[in-house]
């Protein structure tokens, strides 16, 4: 088995808390939420995760900035050693929470939804000019910061606008971020794949033309790599679990959701997948009893799921692989 390639990280929803109720919200989150896990619960989770390899804590949610125990479980994280990162509507992002954060934060993601009417039209009326009226909070703070563009339809036209959008705002990083189906964005289709190889196209294109100025992320897969190495999806027959090996190494990401289940790799997998919940057991002891057969169950539906995206050989070379993972039963 070959190991994970990228920064083994613990992605963690706090709580659906949240001062916009946007459309395509994938955790159905908005201002009437107040539920929320304790911080010395996250603080005890990422313990054990460190201890298992894991070295980056992403926080989304709901809204981070809004969750009570964000600075004592970033701070608890350091103390760790891991890198830490969060994604936010921006809004929320005043000079004297963002100076408390500064010591805390290696980089936070700003959500962007293309050019300002159709930010607009999914996150409500003047939300893309709260978000951009904080902009020079955040470079004021000294936070490295990026944009998360999510891509539709509709909002793919908007693609080179947000590149430029960025780059005049000085982000480090641009992730282009296809809509999945999960939360309130299962009303509305996701991406097809005729849309995903223009944005393929469009990102190779952009990288080309800026990408020594800015760090570009498409988050889409190719049929082609995935098929010569579909360790990379975990989906190599070849390469069963090694149950002595730290589960970082198996498995590159932990998601801790609002009701304290953990999923293996990203939100909204089949629950039959998950490792169990952080209320019920230690985040320890659930990574052990997780090991064996639940691993190997995961890794069974990653190979169904792949060999269904290479089923047709006329498919177009991109797809969403974590929309087909997620949307596979």
């Amino acid at each position: 088995m070959r190991p994970c390639t990228r920064l083994a990280t613990v992605q963690v929803h706090a709580s659906r808390y949240c001062n916009l109720r946007c459309t395509h919200c994938y955790s159905t989150s908005g201002p009437e939420w107040r539920a929320a896990l304790p911080p010395a619960l996250l603080i005890e989770a990422l313990g054990a995760a460190h201890a298992q390899g894991y070295r980056r804590l992403s926080f989304s949610g709901g809204e981070p900035l809004l969750y009570r125990g964000l600075v004592e479980v970033l701070d608890a994280a350091r103390q760790l050693g891991m890198l830490t990162s969060l994604t936010t509507n921006g809004i929320p992002m005043l000079p004297k929470r963002l100076a408390a954060l500064a010591p805390h934060l290696d980089l936070i993601a700003v959500s962007l939804d293309g050019a300002p009417e159709r930010h607009d039209a999914l996150r409500g009326p003047g939300a893309f000019r709260r978000m951009a009226a904080r902009l020079p909070a955040l470079r004021a703070s000294g936070i490295p910061f990026g944009f998360l563009f999510t891509l539709s339809e509709a909002s793919l036209h908007d693609l080179a606008w947000v590149a430029e959008f960025a780059l005049e705002h000085g982000a480090a990083l641009l992730q282009i971020h296809p809509l999945e189906q999960t939360g309130r964005a299962a009303a509305g289709p996701p991406p097809d794949d005729l849309i995903a190889n223009a944005a393929y196209l469009a990102y190779l294109r952009l990288d080309a033309l800026i990408g020594n100025r800015i760090a570009l992320q498409l988050d889409l897969a190719h049929r082609a790599v995935v098929q010569a190495e579909p360790w990379r999806v975990y989906a190599d027959p070849a390469a069963p679990a090694v149950p002595e090996a730290p589960l970082a190494e198996r498995l590159d990401t932990l998601v801790i959701e609002d009701d304290g289940t953990v999923m293996p790799l990203q939100y909204g997998l089949p629950r039959a997948l998950a490792l169990g919940s952080l209320l019920t057991a230690p985040l320890g002891t659930l990574m052990a009893g997780w090991t064996g057969a639940g691993e190997a169950a995961f890794r069974a539906h990653c190979r169904r799921v792949l060999d269904r995206s290479l089923a047709d050989p006329a498919a177009l070379p991109a797809f969403n692989w974590f929309e087909a993972l997620g949307q596979a039963a």
